[in-house]
């Protein structure tokens, strides 16, 4: 009896090998177009996601700045794109004048008078940060007030509009019989700001809004470099007369990176954002050859 040898002949071999090729490039016809469609929209949502965080965070700060303090440049020293500067609030209110039902019957003197340097004034209700309640209860020169900023050059160029650096502000309840926002007999309890030395603001808000802002850290700078591919927040220095657009160079020579990728940005003109109210903010970022642009507008409340 003649036995059969086992194992596969050489043209098996080659049939199966032929056999596998054409199943698999089969397969990759289908799975190929998967995968990179599946990598593409991966690296969109990437994309998208580290763009909107980055407008997000412009965005935030921008809507609680000090009105009318933003202001852009272009030209920046080493590097290609926009720097937008403003100055943010840490709270605010409204304080009372001469005339105002809601503050005729207030004991003392509760009312700002912007003709002459004023040392305090009630405003209608309570402050609500936490850090400034507890610092300018023992009264603090930490924090600055800000009445009726019309320009930027006015908050940026020294004018009255804001207290001076060294000015100390303390803050009470009045009439004092209890905390901010109770009501004791017939009157209503609210914060009373005094300011030493006094200080005459430059005019008076058509809203009757003050602002409060850190003395040490009161202004905020974006810096969009298209050359180094970032978009770049630099804060804690103080205002400055001209408005710095050198990153890498003081005030703006620690920063914090807010996204990368960066290959295109602008931002609408301090003219333009002065005389409407609105700021648009482009930006384009990248990652091989998938690149995503989002564009932001915000409107903003300039009027006083």
């Amino acid at each position: 009896m003649t036995t059969r040898p086992h194992g596969m002949t050489l043209i098996e071999m080659v049939i199966v090998i032929v056999l596998m090729g054409i199943i698999g490039a089969t397969i990759g016809m289908f799975i190929v177009p998967m995968m990179q469609s599946y990598q593409a929209v991966r690296q969109r949502a990437e994309l998208v996601d580290s763009a909107e965080s980055a407008l997000r965070r412009i965005a935030r700060d921008i809507r609680i700045a000090v009105p009318n303090s933003i202001r852009v440049r272009t030209d920046l020293v080493g590097a290609t794109g926009f720097a937008l500067e403003l100055v943010p609030t840490a709270d605010g209110g409204r304080y009372c004048v001469s005339g105002d039902a809601n503050c005729a019957s207030r004991p003392g003197d509760p009312n700002l008078d912007v003709s002459a340097a004023d040392g305090g004034f009630d405003i209608l209700g309570c402050f609500r940060n936490a850090a400034f309640i507890t610092a300018v209860g023992a009264g603090t020169t930490a924090y600055r007030l800000v009445v009726n900023n019309s320009t930027e050059s006015e908050i940026y160029g020294g004018a009255a509009v804001i207290t001076p650096a060294g000015s100390t502000l303390t803050l009470t309840v009045s009439p004092g019989t209890g905390a901010c926002g109770t009501t004791p007999a017939a009157d209503t309890n609210v914060h009373h700001v005094a300011i030493s030395p006094s200080h005459d603001f430059l005019s008076d808000s058509a809203r009757r809004r003050v602002f409060v802002i850190e003395n040490a850290a009161s202004a905020v700078t974006y810096v969009c470099d298209t050359t180094a591919g970032t978009l770049t927040r630099y804060a804690g220095y103080g205002i400055q007369g001209t408005q710095p657009n050198q990153p890498g160079a003081a005030p703006l020579a620690s920063g914090s990176v807010v996204t990368q990728r960066v290959s295109a940005c602008s931002a609408t003109s301090s003219a333009v954002i002065q005389g409407v109210g609105l700021v648009t903010l482009d930006l384009s970022v990248a990652i091989g050859a998938e690149t995503v642009r989002l564009v932001h507008q915000l409107q903003l409340d300039n009027s006083e």
